[in-house]
This record gives C-alpha cells, structure tokens and sequence, in this order.
C-alpha cells in the first residue's frame, strides 16, 4: 500500500518539473501588462527583453542569499534573529497595508460594490437583491462574502469601507504567519524560513489588494492557515490542527468556492497517507473537512431563506463559466466576454436547466472545433495560460485604481507614473524568480532521488489544480494570484537549496 504513496510522489515531481518550466520559460521570454489608464482589463502582450529579466532575477537572487545567510550567520543567535525578521515581516505588512489604505482611497466598483451595498441593503433590512433578475439572484454563492461584509460593517459603521479593508490587511499580515509555519515544517533549514519572510515582505500585490473589498486576500489567508493546521495534524499529530483546518476551509470556500481546489490538495494527501500508512483517522479529518465545506454554503443559504421568507435562487450554471472559457473576446482567449449573462438572462430568462443545457452544447461544439485544428488549441490555451501567469503585478493596479477621492501625487505616480513602471519591472524579475526557484527545487529532489512524504507536496497540489481549474475557467490574472502566493514556501526552499550548492562548489573548488 505505501507504493500509493511513492508513485503519488514521483507523478507529482514530474507533473511539477514540466509545469514550471513551462512557467519559468514563458515568464522569461513573454510578459502580460494592462494600459496605464486602466479603461479596459485587456493583458496586451510583449516580448520580453530577458536579459533586463535575467539581471534582475539574478540580482533578487544574490540579495535575498546573501540577507538570509548574513542573519543566520552564527548558530547561537540564528534563531533570534529568524524571530526578529519574522516581525519585521509581520511589522512591515501592516504598515504598509493601512498605509496604502490612506493612500489608495479606493472606491469598491463592479462585483465589489454590489456585494458591498448588498451588505448595507442587508442591515437596513432590504433583500431585494435576492429577488428575481437581481445581483444575488444570478450569484447566490456570493451570499457568504455579503454576510461577512454585513457583520462587519453592522459593528464598525454602516459606510466604513475602511473597515473591510483593515481587515484585509490584518488578513496579509495571517497569510505570512501562515506560510512562515509550513515553511518551517517543511524544511529543516532556517535559510529556507528566512528566504520565506524575504520574499513575502516584496511581494506588492499582495500588499496592493489590501484595498479590495472582495474576498481575495481573507481567502487566501483563510487557505494557508487551514494547510498549516492540516500539517499540524498529519506530521505532528495534532488534532488541534485538524479542527482548525475544518473551520478554516468551511470559512475559506464560504467566501471564496475556487478555495476548494486548495480543500481537494488537503483531501488527496489525507486520503493516500490513510491507506498507505493504514491510519484511518485521517478518512475521519477528510469527510470532516468535506462536510463543513460543502455545507457552510448551504447553511447560510437557509439562513437567509428563513429571515426573509423567500427561496434563495440556484442561480448561475457553473458550466457557462466554463464554457465562456473555452471562447475568444475582445479582451484574451478564455477571458470575460458577456456570454454568461447573455445567456442565463437574454436567452434563457433566468432557467437554469435550459441555460446550462445551452452551455454544455457550446462547450461540446467548442470542444469540436479544438480537435478540428490542434494548432489553433494550442495557440488559445497558451495565450489564455500567459495572459495569467506571465502577467507580474497580478491585477493589482487595475483592481484597484477606482477611486471617488483625490489621491496624493505620490499615490498616483505609483498607478501611471515611473515608481509604477518600477514595480512592474521588479514584479517581473520576482515572478521570473520564483518560478525558478520552484523548478530548481524539484529538479534537486528529482536528481537526488530523495523519498519526502506526500504532504511535502501539498502546496504543489494546489497549484497544479489551479493550473488545471483556470485553463477550464473564466480567465484573469487576478483569479491566480492565490496560486502564486502558495508558490512561496516552494521557491524559499528552493533558494536554500541552491545556497547549500553554492556552498558545495566553493568547498570542492578550496579542496
């Protein structure tokens, strides 16, 4: 049975080496930006000037080697000096995050404002959004985040925008704690750790979606904790850790359904560790797991029914999605084009069964043409795949730049002016960077042949079921960034790895 276990490991090393080196190269060679005005969301595309890439990843390199290494220098304070960068980290997101808080101002449009004045309309006892044709009648699997956003701004102010914000920000400063424990766990090697706080505390997209009323920095947050707590369990026998990771996926996919993808990487190792170590408790923790978050969706579904007395509509039929992502827009292939509005709301006049009938036929003549003309498959999933990840910032300049205020010269200049062309550069040698760094990982424990246990490669599944999930799916950067974020912990010991090689070559070379 433990042979599950040894295949699951070497699938996902090869899966892994070919993903990013396909990540690695198209990062180099090609780079996705939007138009610094910000009118339209369209990844337009250039060739990359890689040399200028590869100077910069290199220089990133060099630094975050020589910085982690020169804290760790001495045995007998390396540990403190771990816990002092760790709180530098911490410090340093915070401040950063409500200091862009005052900077930004910005204002929540699109899907942000309706479920941000659906919260409002909630507390003031209207409902009207769940009614038929409205913005909840459509999206009822927005009604987690609405709730969250209800409570917070029923406590702190019914127009406090700035408070869901701070509590993203405090949800940035979670994540990094979060990340900083796995790292840990996974690797013996404090340079690894150190590496980790490095790299997090330069990751500005992060640090930019602080602003964005939405649930994308709490469900990435909520998603690191509950693969934290769910290694608690499995390699140290926690239950704690096991509770913890139930509450935090069942919050996690309340506000944010893609976190299941990071739920089914947690579900695969538990249920391979259970059969191939015979410990059925982990079969327990899995259906644990699965019912809380499978379930946490349709109880505060039926809280809301019975509040207000009406039936909470199915809503949208996910396959319009997928079908939406198999087609060409004026924006990216795979990316947001209308077709699931039109049909579920012109065509189909709010019936499910028949728009998700119409749907799978569209996929299905999609499917068709691909096979027709394998060139032009090709050629639509590479740009739909770069318009994602080759794109450095994320979304996060786009996401963000709506504003009802005036920003400070300052604060603009780091949306249109040159500290943003700055950031875009150093984003791009960053992504170019960890994308590496993973590679060189798993090409390292490829070549050593080295027998870690599944859940080493637990973030890994993750991201290659975000791979997976976003070539199906409506595409857009901003939908990634969560993946990217998981890619951390891998490229910190990735760095630490190629240290300790360095280190090998200039021993050899004295010797």
């Amino acid at each position: 049975m433990r042979k599950i276990e040894t295949v699951s490991v070497r699938l996902l090393k090869a899966l892994g080496i070919a993903l990013f080196a396909l990540l690695t190269a198209t990062s180099l060679i090609f780079t996705r930006f939007f138009q610094n005005d910000y009118q339209s969301e369209i990844p337009y595309n250039q060739v990359d000037f890689f040399v200028l890439t590869l100077a910069g990843t290199g220089i990133l390199a060099a630094l975050s080697m020589w910085l982690s290494s020169f804290l760790l220098r001495k045995e007998e304070t390396a540990e403190r000096n771990l816990k002092i960068l760790l709180a530098a980290a911490l410090c340093w997101m915070l401040a950063a995050g409500f200091l862009w808080i005052g900077l930004a101002k910005s204002t929540p449009v699109s899907d942000q404002n309706m479920i941000y004045t659906s919260a409002q309309r909630f507390n003031q006892g209207n409902f009207g959004r769940l009614t038929y044709g409205k913005y909840l009648y459509y999206y009822p699997f927005q009604l987690g985040l609405t709730a969250w956003e209800s409570l917070v701004l029923r406590i702190f102010g019914e127009d406090n925008v700035q408070a869901l914000q701070a509590f993203n920000v405090l949800g940035t400063a979670l994540c990094v704690y979060a990340g900083y424990r796995i790292t840990r766990m996974l690797w013996k090697k404090r340079q690894a750790a150190a590496a980790y706080l490095l790299f997090m505390a330069g990751c500005f997209p992060l640090i930019f979606y602080g602003v964005y009323v939405y649930s994308d920095v709490l469900a990435i947050t909520l998603c690191m904790a509950a693969v934290w707590q769910s290694l608690r369990y499995i390699k140290e026998g926690k239950k704690s850790g096991a509770a913890l990771a139930v509450l935090c996926f069942a919050a996690a996919v309340l506000l944010r359904n893609n976190s299941l993808i990071v739920m089914i990487a947690v579900l695969c190792v538990l249920f391979v560790k259970a059969f191939s170590r015979k410990r059925w408790q982990y079969l327990a923790c899995a259906a644990a797991i699965l019912a809380a978050s499978l379930g946490s969706g349709p109880l505060v579904k039926a809280y809301y029914e019975k509040k207000t007395g009406m039936e909470v509509n199915d809503g949208m039929p996910s396959i319009l999605w997928i079908a939406m992502g198999m087609q060409e827009g004026d924006k990216e292939a795979g990316w947001y084009n209308g077709y699931s509005i039109y049909i579920y709301q012109d065509v189909c006049k709010y019936h499910s069964e028949t728009a998700g009938k119409l749907g799978y036929a569209e996929v299905k003549a999609r499917a068709k043409e691909f096979l027709k003309d394998p060139a032009y498959m090709v050629d639509f999933y590479f740009r739909k795949f770069s318009s994602q990840w080759a794109e450095p910032t994320y979304g996060c300049f786009i996401m963000t730049y709506a504003t009802e205020h005036e920003r400070s010269a300052f604060a603009e200049s780091l949306y249109q002016g040159f500290p943003n062309r700055l950031l875009q550069k150093y984003m791009d040698s960053y992504q170019l960077l960890i994308y590496g760094l993973v590679l060189f990982l798993l090409v390292c424990k490829v070549k050593r042949k080295e027998q870690d246990p599944l859940e080493w490669y637990v973030l890994l599944i993750a991201v290659i079921g975000g791979v997976l999930f976003h070539e199906l799916w409506e595409a857009k950067s901003r939908y990634v960034f969560p993946y990217f974020v998981m890619m951390i912990p891998m490229a910190a010991g990735g760095l630490a790895e190629l240290s300790g090689c360095i280190r090998k070559w200039r021993t050899k070379d004295e010797a």
